[in-house]
């Protein structure tokens, strides 16, 4: 039992960081990231990656008119 629950947790932690690390900003969107609580970079419309718990999400700007 203790040899297939160690590998099972591993697999799952590392799936986890995976989708905590894959953004998706929407088309009329823009993410500001802040790295240890200061701005880093505006992530524009697409696919992005970022380091999960370094990076986050500070604010979500809606760009539409």
């Amino acid at each position: 039992m203790t040899n297939i629950l160690l590998p099972l947790i591993i697999v799952i932690l590392v799936i986890l960081l995976l989708v905590m690390s894959i953004r998706i900003v929407p088309q009329a969107n823009a993410y500001v990231v802040e790295r240890f609580g200061r701005f880093h970079r505006t992530m524009q419309p697409g696919i992005h990656v970022i380091i999960p718990f370094v990076d986050r999400v500070a604010r979500i700007v809606n760009l539409m008119e």
